[in-house]
């Protein structure tokens, strides 16, 4: 069944509005096309030629309805790499995690990689503390969520294209089980075991989580206005143990967000690094 007509403008209204209240995320009017199309998709599986219509299916619904599961899967955008901006890891295995292990006396590092889609970032974390001399960064667990669930089983699953591990330094090697026949790569267990994968909402409270010693939450703010922004970053920061460390991407700033936060240099160079101090 086709979808005979274009997002209007009203339309593109309703929905954005929609995906603002659920999730944070704003759409702009000059990305309509763009959501349109991802719309359109969840049309064309349920045989509908209607937007509205398909708005009527979804609008009362509960975040965790199947469709509305699927149509979050449709219109997050996710774009994600290992070792992605390389030299935040090397900080963190230089200087955040040596820092943190000065002053934590008990328990796993908790880490949370707060936009986590196909876990290339959780898995770059696990490989950089699994390969640390110090014993201890070996005892962490990692929390990965994202807002689409289709990322999340790839995640789980962690089985990657081949083409993927390119440019992954040789002592990391021993992590990934090349399946060279099937142009596949595997994540070892020895990774697997310590990453837990959620669902979730970054407008929904942090309270069931633990305090973390961690928290990268790279390339998300740019989906969302300002005042979502200071929301989740003061929860963010709630979330954290005194002396914890919050990475942002490297286009990313806490300027005009938050001061609550002190900023961190690795080697003089500006790497979105920020420590809660008290």
């Amino acid at each position: 069944m086709m979808v005979k007509s274009e997002l209007t403008d009203s339309e593109f209204q309703i929905f954005s509005d929609y995906i603002f209240e659920k999730s944070g995320i704003h759409y702009t009017i000059n990305k309509k096309t763009i959501l349109q199309n991802r719309i359109r998709r969840r049309l064309r599986d349920l045989g509908l030629e209607s937007y509205k219509e398909y708005f009527e299916i979804i609008k009362n619904k509960q975040m965790n309805d199947p469709e509305v599961v699927n149509f979050f899967n449709e219109v997050t955008t996710n774009e994600t790499s290992f070792f992605r901006h390389d030299k935040q890891f090397k900080a963190l295995e230089e200087m955040i995690i040596p820092d943190i292990l000065a002053n934590k006396k008990t328990g796993p590092l908790n880490i949370w990689s707060a936009a986590a889609s196909m876990g290339k970032e959780a898995y770059t974390i696990a490989m950089v503390l699994s390969s640390m001399s110090d014993s201890r960064a070996k005892n962490f667990k990692i929390l990965g969520t994202d807002l689409n669930q289709n990322v999340l089983d790839i995640a789980a699953q962690g089985e990657y294209d081949i083409k993927d591990m390119k440019g992954i330094d040789s002592r990391y090697k021993k992590y990934i089980i090349e399946k060279s026949a099937e142009g596949l790569a595997q994540m070892v267990p020895e990774l697997k075991k310590n990453i837990e994968w959620k669902r979730y909402n970054l407008k929904d409270t942090f309270t069931r989580f633990p305090k973390m010693d961690v928290i990268f939450c790279r390339n998300v703010f740019i989906y969302f206005p300002k005042e979502v922004q200071r929301d989740i970053v003061s929860r963010f920061y709630a979330q954290l143990n005194v002396g914890g460390y919050f990475i942002l991407g490297h286009s990313e700033t806490l300027n005009g967000i938050s001061d609550a936060f002190e900023y961190r240099k690795f080697k003089n160079e500006n790497l979105m690094i920020y420590q809660k101090m008290k």
